[in-house]
C-alpha cells in the first residue's frame, strides 16, 4: 500500500556527500600542510651550517714525531690517517675510486635517484642491501661534524640526500673527493688511502701500481673481509672486479687492464706482526710504537707528552713533536750494543751446550744513552736503547731499571774527597779494613782481586779502582757529603753507610749518564731534555724545551775539572800500565770514565765522555743472574768496548778537543804511581795545592804552596 503526503507535511531531505567531501580535503589539507612543515623544517634542520661545519671538519689525525734533523720516527694513532692534498693522489687511484664507487660523479649534484630506486628494487628482489650512495653521500654520513649520523631509517636517508645537495652547492667535486679520499675506512686501523697504502702495502699511494690501487679502491664496500691481509682470494677478486668497471668506463686500455691483473698481490702484501688482533687502544699504540724507528726513546716520548696532555690532543689532534734525537747516533747506538750482546749470548749458549745446560739459557740485557755536552745542546739526549726487541720487551731498561752502579760510583766519592782537601797525590793505605755493625755484622770488604798494594796516592788508586780506597775516603769525609754530592749530580739515593763507597745505591741508565756529564760540563748538571718543540696541526707553538731548561751547580768547576783529569788517567795506558778503562784511549781524542763491575759481575758498566758527548753502557740479566766469573765479565771486558765503537761513530767528522780548564786550577808533572813531583805525567790540582816533592811510604810532605811554605817559616 503506498503512502501519500499531505500537504502540511514537508518532503524529507536528501542526505549528500558534501560533509564528507569537505572533512576529508580538511583532513589532507592539514597532513600537506604537516608534512610540508615537516619537510621545511627538516630541509633547514639539515641545511643550516652545512657549509661551515664542513669547513669546520677536522679528520682525527695522530702525533707525529721527529728526530732533531726533521726525520720522522713515527706517529701516536689510534687510527692511522695521513692526509694527501688531491693533486698529490695518483689520478690512477682517483678513477679506480670513482669506476666502482660512483662513476657519474662528477656529472650529479649529490644525489642520484636512479641508483636509489635500483638499490630499493634489488633489495625487494633479493632480501639483499646494495649501495645506493654517492661519494657526497658518502662523505656527509661519515662527517660528524654534520651531524647526519649512521642510524638505519628513512629520516636519515632523507637528510642525508638533503645535506649532499647543500654540500654539493657549497663545495667543488674535487674538494669532496679529496675530504673522501683522506676519511674513508678502509680495514684494520687505516683511514684514507695513504695509511691503507702504507698499512697494506709499505709505500705511499704515490708509488701504487694500478692493480694496488684497484685493490684498494676495492675494500670500501667491505674493508675487513676484503682485506688482502685477511682474504687473499676476496681481495683478487674484489681487485678484479674494480679493474673490469674501469675498463668498462674506458678510464683504462685492455692492456693496463691485463697488466693489472696479473699483478701478484700476495707478493705485494705486507703482512701484519701477529698480535694485530687485538683492538684495545694501548695494544694499537704499543703495535705501532714497536715499528718506530728508536721505539724505546719514543716511547718515552709518548709517556711525556700523556702527563701534559689529554689523550684525544695526543691520538687525534695531529701534533708535531720534535726532540732531540740524533738518528745518526741512535742507529750507531743500536748496531754497537745488539751486536756485542749477540755475540755474548752467542759465547754463553755454546758454553752451556758443552755443559748439557742449553735449557739454562736465558738472552742478556744492555741498555745506551748518550747525551750531548755542546754549550748550546747540553742535556739533549741524542740515542737511547732500552733493550733488544721492543716488540717482544717494551720495559725500557734505560729508565725503568734500577741497577747498583759498583765501582762506577767511586769518581764521586773522588769529587767528594777533593771538595774536602785531598789531593790527586794524598795517600790512603790499600790494606785489609774491617768494620763491626752495630748488630754486631762483619763487614769486610775486598778489592776485585783480592790483593792489596799498601799505601797509594787516590789518582792511581782510582786507575785501579781499589775498593778498600773508596771505603777509607767516605769514612773520613762522611757518608752524608758523599750522598749529597750524589744527589745534586741527579742520583737519589737513601743509603748512609759506607756501603756507598762501593755503588750499592741503585741507579737508572739516564740517571747515571746525566751524572757524569757533571765533570765535562764544569760541575753543572743539566737535566736531561728529549723534546724540544711540541706545535699543533695549525702550527702554534704548545710546547718550547727552553722553559723546560732545568740546571744545577753541582760542583765546583775546579773540583769538577781535577776529578775529570783523574778520570782520565783511567783511560790512558803508559809505561806497561793498563788501568780499568784504557780500551777507550781507542778514540784517539781526550776522553774520561770509569768503569763499573758489581758483587759476582750481576752489572758491568762504562760511563765516560768527551768534550761533545757523554755516554753510560749496562750490560747485565734481569733476573740479577751473575754473567759469569772472573776478568772477562767486568765493565772494563763488557761494556767498554761497546762504548768506545759507539763513540768513535759518534764523533765521525768532528774535531779533536780537549776539555775547557777552569780558572783555579794548576798543572805539574808527577810520578804517575806515587803522585811525587818531578815525574813524566802531567796532572791537575786545585790552585793552591801541590804534589808532595818526596816519598816516604806511608808518610807524605804535606802538599804547600811557596806561599803558604814561606808563612809557615815565618811562624816558626
Amino acid at each position: 500500500m503506498m503512502e501519500h503526503t499531505t500537504p502540511d507535511q514537508e518532503p524529507p531531505r536528501r542526505r549528500g556527500c558534501a560533509g564528507l567531501f569537505f572533512f576529508l580535503m580538511l583532513l589532507l589539507g592539514a597532513g600537506w600542510g604537516a608534512g610540508l612543515g615537516l619537510f621545511l623544517h627538516l630541509v633547514t634542520d639539515s641545511t643550516s651550517g652545512v657549509a661551515q661545519a664542513l669547513s669546520d671538519f677536522r679528520p682525527k689525525i695522530g702525533s707525529k714525531v721527529y728526530s732533531h734533523d726533521g726525520q720522522l720516527l713515527g706517529e701516536f694513532s689510534i687510527e692511522e690517517r695521513q692526509l694527501l692534498r688531491l693533486s698529490d693522489i695518483p689520478l690512477k687511484l682517483q678513477k679506480a675510486v670513482i669506476a666502482t664507487e660512483d662513476n657519474t660523479f662528477y656529472s650529479h649534484k649529490g644525489v642520484r635517484p636512479d641508483a636509489i630506486i635500483n638499490a630499493a628494487l634489488y633489495a625487494a628482489q633479493t632480501g639483499r642491501t646494495r649501495g645506493g650512495s654517492t661519494i657526497t653521500m658518502q662523505v656527509v654520513r661519515n662527517v660528524e661534524t654534520l651531524g647526519v649520523g649512521l642510524e638505519r631509517s628513512i629520516w636519515r636517508k632523507i637528510r642525508e640526500a638533503i645535506v649532499s645537495l647543500q654540500v654539493e652547492r657549497e663545495f667543488t667535486k674535487d674538494e669532496i673527493l679529496e675530504l673522501y679520499l683522506n676519511q674513508a675506512f678502509l680495514g684494520r686501523s687505516a683511514y684514507g688511502f695513504e695509511a691503507a697504502a702504507q698499512q697494506y702495502f709499505g709505500i705511499s699511494c704515490r708509488d701504487l701500481t694500478l692493480g694496488q690501487c684497484a685493490t684498494l679502491a676495492g675494500l670500501l664496500r667491505a674493508p675487513n673481509p676484503n682485506a688482502p691481509t685477511n682474504n687473499l682470494k676476496n681481495a683478487i677478486t674484489r681487485r678484479d672486479i674494480v679493474l673490469g668497471q674501469m675498463l668498462e668506463l674506458g678510464v683504462i686500455t685492455q692492456e693496463e687492464h691485463d697488466a693489472a691483473v696479473a699483478e701478484d698481490l700476495a707478493a705485494q702484501v705486507v703482512h701484519p706482526a701477529s698480535d694485530t688482533s687485538r683492538t684495545d687502544v694501548e695494544a694499537a699504540v704499543a703495535r705501532k710504537t714497536a715499528k718506530f724507528k728508536a721505539p724505546y726513546f719514543v716511547e718515552e716520548i709518548r709517556r711525556f707528552v700523556l702527563d701534559k696532555y689529554e689523550k684525544s690532543e695526543v691520538f687525534e689532534d695531529g701534533l708535531e713533536i720534535h726532540t732531540t734525537l740524533d738518528l745518526r747516533l741512535q742507529e750507531a747506538a743500536e748496531r754497537a750494543l745488539l751486536a756485542a750482546l749477540d755475540d755474548f749470548d752467542e759465547k754463553q749458549r755454546k758454553s752451556l751446550e758443552r755443559q748439557g745446560k742449553l735449557d739454562e739459557f736465558v738472552p742478556v740485557s744492555g741498555a745506551l744513552v748518550c747525551v750531548d755536552n755542546r754549550p748550546q745542546y747540553r742535556g739533549f739526549v741524542r740515542a737511547m736503547v732500552g733493550g733488544r726487541d721492543f716488540e717482544r720487551e717494551k720495559f725500557n731498561t734505560a729508565t725503568q731499571a734500577r741497577r747498583q752502579p759498583g765501582s762506577s760510583i767511586k769518581p764521586f766519592v773522588w769529587a767528594a774527597a777533593v771538595g774536602a782537601g785531598f789531593t790527586p797525590s794524598t795517600v790512603v793505605v790499600d790494606e785489609p779494613f774491617t768494620r763491626v755493625a752495630p748488630n754486631g755484622k762483619v763487614w769486610s770488604p775486598k778489592n776485585f782481586d783480592g790483593g792489596y798494594v799498601g799505601p797509594v796516592p787516590i789518582r792511581h788508586a782510582l786507575e785501579k779502582s781499589l775498593n778498600i780506597v773508596s771505603v777509607k775516603l767516605v769514612e773520613q769525609i762522611g757518608p752524608p757529603v758523599v750522598r749529597s754530592l750524589l744527589q745534586r749530580c741527579g742520583i737519589r739515593t737513601d743509603i748512609e753507610g759506607l756501603t756507598i763507597a762501593l755503588g750499592t745505591p741503585e741507579v737508572r741508565v739516564l740517571d747515571h749518564t746525566v751524572a757524569y756529564s757533571v765533570f765535562p760540563n764544569g760541575g753543572v748538571r743539566y737535566d736531561p731534555v728529549m723534546v724540544t718543540d711540541i706545535r699543533d696541526r695549525d702550527g702554534v707553538q704548545r710546547l718550547n724545551y727552553r722553559d723546560q731548561l732545568r740546571s744545577e751547580q753541582a760542583l765546583d768547576p775546579r773540583v769538577a775539572y781535577v776529578t775529570l783529569h783523574m778520570m782520565e788517567g783511567i783511560c790512558q795506558p803508559g809505561g806497561g800500565f793498563h788501568p780499568t778503562g784504557w780500551r777507550a784511549s781507542a778514540l784517539k781524542r781526550p776522553v774520561g770514565g770509569k768503569t763499573g763491575t758489581t758483587n759476582n759481575s750481576r752489572d758491568a758498566w762504562f760511563c765516560g765522555f768527551t768534550k761533545n758527548y757523554t755516554a753510560a753502557v749496562w750490560i747485565g740479566y734481569r733476573d740479577n743472574r751473575p754473567l759469569g766469573r772472573g776478568r772477562d765479565y767486568t765493565g772494563g771486558r763488557l761494556a767498554c768496548p761497546i762504548w768506545v765503537e759507539f763513540m768513535m761513530e759518534a764523533h765521525e767528522g768532528l774535531p779533536v778537543e780537549d776539555f775547557d780548564v777552569p780558572f783555579g786550577v794548576d798543572f805539574f808533572d808527577i810520578n804517575r804511581f806515587t803522585g811525587v813531583a818531578g815525574g813524566g805525567y802531567n796532572e791537575a790540582y786545585l790552585a793552591g795545592t801541590q804534589p808532595p816533592r818526596e816519598w816516604y811510604g806511608d808518610y807524605m810532605i804535606p802538599a804547600v804552596t811557596e806561599e803558604e811554605g814561606l808563612r809557615l817559616l815565618e811562624a816558626l
